[in-house]
């Protein structure tokens, strides 16, 4: 979930999602846990660029008070709130990309994206309007960039078969 604009009345979305997870661990009896928020986004990025008390706000000051506004007028949670910055979970978010690194699910391979001409910014595989700096050209580049080298779905048909899924006369059926 990206960390939006969202409030529990009005814009019901992440912050009540975990509101209800709380909800339901109190029923089950298990204790409180932290809500986890992603704080690192190139939209928090501009917000804090062109606020017009850059200069004496923090970004991570910002985002503080951001995610504080997310649960009025209720409490915060009684398990506390970390964000992507929190040491614990930058230690676990490097702890889990190096097991995966390990078991071969991510890799880091050339790629090629596209940059925004003016910044720089990566928007992507595809080219379009840069959302940092809002310049309508990009050009291709390539560099290494860590991917998710997901397997292929697993086969599913309906068809009553003999051999497996990829064996004889199955494919020809699919």
């Amino acid at each position: 979930m990206q960390n939006g604009p969202f409030t529990i009345a009005e814009l019901p979305g992440k912050a009540a999602g975990i509101r209800a997870a709380e909800a339901l661990n109190t029923l089950l009896g298990a204790g409180p846990v932290p809500h986890l928020w992603n704080t690192v986004t190139l939209a928090g990025d501009v917000r804090h660029r062109d606020a017009p008390d850059r200069d004496t706000v923090t970004r991570q000051e910002r985002e503080e008070r951001a995610i504080i506004a997310k649960y009025a007028p209720g409490a915060a949670p009684a398990g506390g709130v970390l964000t992507d910055t929190t040491p614990v979970v930058a230690a676990l978010a490097l702890e889990m990309t190096e097991r995966l690194l390990q078991e071969g699910a991510l890799a880091v391979i050339p790629a090629t994206v596209e940059l925004c001409a003016r910044c720089g910014h990566m928007t992507g595989a595809a080219a379009h309007a840069c959302r940092a700096c809002g310049h309508q050209v990009c050009l291709p580049h390539t560099r290494r960039l860590l991917v998710w080298d997901r397997p292929p779905p697993a086969h599913r048909c309906s068809h009553m078969m003999t051999s497996t899924p990829t064996g004889p006369g199955h494919r020809g059926i699919c």
